[in-house]
């Protein structure tokens, strides 16, 4: 495939499996609405919250990047490729719902300050942030959105264990389950992008993979969000590489490939930098045992 070749050319050549795999997720796909988890009634007399801080700021973060989905859906729908229209809109109407129950559940639960939540819903929709759909690159597109899905699965499985809710613990299992099926549809495009063109998509892998950032890094008050989340083991560099980077590239069987011709040099680069993060990820569990054990110490003392 020529290297300036369009994204409605590349989106014409995986016409097929997009074909495949909507038909696949609507036979496997479960409709539900926020209201058949969260009531505010089931609250009512509650005193306080059961969420941990880390919990309420990964909750906030996800809900926040989901409502921002349906902003950047009609750019990518102009072109009436095949099938590729009809799934944005089943995967944006996902997302949506999902925004929409974690908001019932953040403000039936009084987890958050609702008119504060609302300022920042609003923020978020009039600043925007930066869509990986968006764009002429459909590869990096696919490969981002991949990644941002399994970045966001993992974290709602382990906010459950933080929300001491069994509430919680049904709708974020439900939406969990609702973005193996996204994962599972963008991750198999991302494997036939490899049969159709597996130089430039191993290139396009490498790019996101390199300068990945997580879902929502430009969001009001993220780096907090951030240091919580990470704090309390709930998505850090070790999750990240175990859970999502090292699962997705084994599906796309990158190293075992022996097709890339030029793409070769960019998986050379992809191993490295995994050296990196894995190196990285070390030094910062010795620093964060020396704290412990200081601060143990002071205790002692």
């Amino acid at each position: 495939m020529r290297s300036d070749i369009g994204q409605f050319a590349v989106l014409r050549q995986l016409l097929p499996t997009i074909e495949e795999n909507l038909a696949r997720h609507r036979a496997a796909a479960v409709h539900w609405e926020p209201a058949d988890f969260v009531r505010a009634e089931m609250y009512w007399g509650s005193r306080t919250s059961t969420l941990t801080e880390a919990a309420k700021a990964a909750l906030v973060t996800n809900l926040l990047v989901e409502q921002n989905i349906p902003l950047y859906r009609r750019d990518a729908t102009a072109a009436e490729v095949g099938a590729w229209p009809s799934w944005l809109t089943e995967w944006s109407a996902g997302r949506t719902r999902h925004a929409a129950a974690v908001t019932d559940y953040l403000v039936a639960t009084r987890s958050v300050d609702p008119i504060a939540l609302g300022r920042a819903r609003t923020q978020c929709m009039t600043v925007g942030f930066d869509a990986p759909i968006n764009g002429a690159h459909l590869l990096r597109s696919l490969v981002q959105v991949a990644l941002d899905e399994s970045v966001s699965s993992v974290c709602h499985r382990n906010t459950v264990a933080q929300c001491h809710d069994p509430v919680a613990d049904r709708l974020l299992g439900r939406i969990v389950a609702d973005q193996e099926l996204h994962v599972r549809f963008f991750s198999d495009l991302v494997s036939a992008a490899l049969e159709v063109a597996p130089s430039l998509t191993v290139t396009a892998i490498t790019e996101v993979v390199m300068n990945f950032q997580l879902p929502g890094s430009n969001l009001p008050g993220f780096a907090r969000s951030a240091m919580l989340i990470s704090r309390d083991g709930i998505y850090d560099l070790r999750r990240h590489l175990d859970d999502v980077l090292r699962p997705m590239l084994a599906q796309w069987r990158i190293f075992e490939r022996a097709d890339l011709g030029a793409g070769g040099r960019s998986r050379d680069l992809l191993a490295a930098h995994l050296d990196h993060l894995d190196a990285q990820d070390a030094a910062t569990e010795i620093g964060r045992t020396r704290n412990q054990q200081y601060a143990n110490a002071l205790r002692a003392s």
